[in-house]
């Protein structure tokens, strides 16, 4: 019995031992690796943010040469051809301006003579120009010539309009005979609103974003006080006690590198990593952009981790298969969210690459309607089918671009009746389909652009299923105290038990051209309004729910 007890004796202290000493070797291994994981964290998060920092400055590239590419159509209209400052021409003038807003939110464009005279201007806020002449833009195109630019130009210029530089583009009108420039347009854009778009340009304390224009002039800045200041000037080179790390990289990314270091500063955010890139517009650099991380932010992610399996090693001591198991699960889950944001990056790309040529062919589409002016009819039906298509690809495209971005909330009190009506605006409603909206309007809190894309989803999803049928689209809203529910009711054909359960999942879709996007981002967009989305079949029935 002695002997059997002693040798259950050893056995235990050999287990225990065991035990201990994988306890004592794991904990060990993740001190020694504390570090390597810390450096292979921020070496990864580095590789994901250059491809965030090169997609969106692609789309914003592609942005400003399709608005030049718009530019450089009215300036070639037989109407400003003919004379700037006739109805006609004014007309196509404000056209224009609504096509440029569905690109990027536009302040104004003014059509200009010879002299620097605005004949003609459509704005949202700005005063009235027409008849002042504009001082000083000759400076500002060209401080060398006082005479009106043979190219397109962007530059930076500040109006008592906006606290802040606003972006201006210039494209000259150029008289097809004689081949001499007769005037200018002028288009201005804020630096916020065009910006703040494709990220977070105020919050320090997660990724945000800094912009500044060739002349070093910062544009976005999450320090306003900076905003409109020239970045080499003694004001901002105090402030970051003249790094010459960064001073450096902000050069190197300047002569049209792509760019990223790791350095400290002392303020706020401390230690961070930053992403600079040029963006060119049709081969030149116009601006230096920025994608910067704090590292704080990444750093606790990381403390958190390495805690928590230090936690589960102490407890579990069942072997260190088991432990690096469990990190494994931990390290899948952190990358699957990486992961995520790089194949939405890339398909912001893939949307960008076809976004130009698209353009082109718009706009051919737009020439050949007019040099045909319904002469042929083969060519009429066929420019239809390709304006036809090019709308289902453009829709698609923004499907993708409204899924991918990742846009700060932006609360503010607005009118749901003035929002559905813009919405409808913006879609081609057939003649055999009756929209009816409501007849009281409510007022309140809410992020105006995310929800017109929810509103523009909804009512199109209803229209494709009505398709050529003779039918309406009804809504309603019903208003109380702490809340209001939007209800879109169209004729068009009830929804499948199966298909309702998926309708607003991500990629499902019923329509061989559609992308299973739309609906998925308009459900992402109503819980971020910390609302509801859901369908009903027989009637089929929308049903948005939003607090106040």
């Amino acid at each position: 019995m002695a002997i059997q007890n002693k040798k259950k004796l050893s056995l235990y202290v050999f287990t225990f031992v065991i035990i201990v000493s994988l306890m004592i070797i794991t904990i060990q291994i993740y001190s020694i690796e504390e570090e390597n994981i810390k450096t292979t964290i921020i070496k990864n998060h580095i590789e994901i943010q250059e491809i965030i920092a090169k997609s969106i400055s692609k789309n914003i590239s592609s942005e400003l040469e399709s608005i030049i590419l718009e530019l450089s159509l009215l300036a070639e209209s037989d109407e400003l051809q003919n004379d700037i400052g006739t109805a006609e021409s004014n007309k196509l003038i404000e056209q224009t301006f609504n096509r440029l807003n569905s690109i990027s939110p536009t302040a104004q464009i003014l059509a200009l003579d010879e002299t620097f005279k605005v004949l003609s201007q459509v704005s949202k806020n700005h005063d009235s120009f027409v008849g002042t002449t504009v001082k000083g833009l000759s400076e500002l195109i060209d401080s060398k010539k006082n005479t009106l630019p043979s190219e397109p130009s962007i530059l930076t210029i500040n109006t008592l309009l906006f606290d802040e530089p606003e972006i201006a583009l210039t494209f000259p009108i150029i008289n097809k005979q004689t081949n001499i420039s007769e005037g200018l347009l002028l288009v201005t854009l804020a630096s916020s609103e065009f910006f703040q778009r494709h990220g977070n340009i105020y919050d320090v304390e997660s990724q945000f974003l800094t912009v500044m224009d060739e002349n070093h002039v910062l544009l976005i800045h999450p320090n306003m006080e900076n905003v409109g200041k020239n970045f080499f000037d003694d004001e901002i080179q105090q402030d970051i006690d003249r790094n010459s790390l960064l001073n450096n990289h902000i050069l190197h990314v300047l002569q049209g590198n792509l760019s990223t270091i790791l350095f400290t500063l002392d303020d706020d955010i401390g230690e961070r990593i930053n992403s600079g890139i040029p963006i060119s517009v049709n081969g030149k650099n116009e601006f230096m952009f920025g994608v910067v991380t704090p590292t704080q932010s990444i750093n606790q992610e990381i403390d958190e981790m390495i805690f928590l399996i230090k936690i589960q090693t102490v407890f579990l001591l069942l072997s260190t298969i088991t432990v690096l198991l469990v990190f494994l699960l931990k390290r899948t889950q952190s990358f699957k969210k990486e992961k995520l944001t790089v194949i939405g990056q890339l398909s912001s790309n893939i949307a960008h690459d076809i976004r130009n040529p698209l353009a082109t062919i718009k706009n051919a589409g737009v020439i050949i309607d007019k040099e045909n002016n319904n002469k042929n009819e083969i060519i009429s039906r066929e420019l239809k089918r390709i304006n036809l298509s090019v709308r289902r690809i453009s829709h698609q495209i923004e499907e993708v671009l409204n899924y991918v971005r990742t846009t700060p909330m932006i609360l503010k009190p607005y009118s749901i009746n003035q929002t559905l009506q813009e919405a409808i605006e913006t879609l081609d409603v057939p003649s055999n389909i009756r929209i009816d909206i409501p007849k009281n309007n409510v007022i309140i809190k809410f992020d105006h652009k995310k929800m017109l894309i929810v509103f523009v989803n909804v009512i199109l999803n209803a229209l494709q299923s009505i398709e050529e049928n003779e039918g309406y689209i009804t809504i309603n809203m019903i208003e109380t105290l702490s809340d209001v529910t939007i209800k879109f009711e169209n004729s068009g054909p009830n929804i499948s038990s199966n298909d309702l359960k998926h309708i607003f999942d991500t990629l499902f879709t019923t329509k061989l051209e559609g992308t299973g996007l739309g609906l998925s981002s308009c459900k992402n967009i109503v819980e971020q309004h910390k609302g509801t989305i859901h369908a009903t079949t027989n009637p089929v029935i929308f049903s948005i729910w939003l607090p106040k």
